[in-house]
């Protein structure tokens, strides 16, 4: 005669408790590998910043005293400095290089050749395939002999 057994407790398997711990394990894995990418980049962004700072001070063009604040303000691959040099940094630059005033007052400025040495050493050291053709805007502009070395 088969054994009869009393009706008891269903043995329940928590799969919610598995598929909390795979959702979490999941997460550890992925911030693992975002983490150890950003301090490739960092390390990165650190060694291009100095280049760019053994740059300036070749040019004799003033240095930022904290060689963090470049890295993080352009990365690894120059921020919006080389985003887009071809159009938004020309329309921008151009405006910088007004008399400040609004409106029909506004007029370009002829500004000395010195005042872009920066922005051409940003883009040589950070995305230098953009070089040549900023360089041939740099040198459509007119000039004023206005700073001495």
């Amino acid at each position: 005669m088969p054994h009869d057994h009393p009706p008891g407790p269903a043995v329940t398997r928590p799969t919610w408790l598995y598929v909390l711990l795979g959702v979490i394990l999941v997460g550890l894995v992925i911030w693992g590998v975002i983490a150890n990418r950003g301090r490739q980049d960092t390390r990165a962004a650190q060694q291009k910043a100095q280049r760019l700072q053994h740059e300036f001070e070749a040019a004799r063009l003033p240095t930022y005293p904290d060689t963090r604040e470049v890295a993080r303000t352009l990365g690894t691959d120059g921020g919006a400095v080389c985003d887009t040099p071809q159009t938004l940094a020309r329309s921008v630059l151009k405006l910088q290089l007004s008399n400040g005033a609004a409106g029909p007052g506004q007029r370009p400025v002829r500004v000395a050749a010195l005042t872009l040495q920066g922005e051409l050493l940003i883009i040589k050291t950070y995305c230098p395939e953009k070089l040549s053709e900023f360089r041939k805007f740099v040198n459509d502009l007119n000039y004023a002999e206005v700073v001495r070395r």
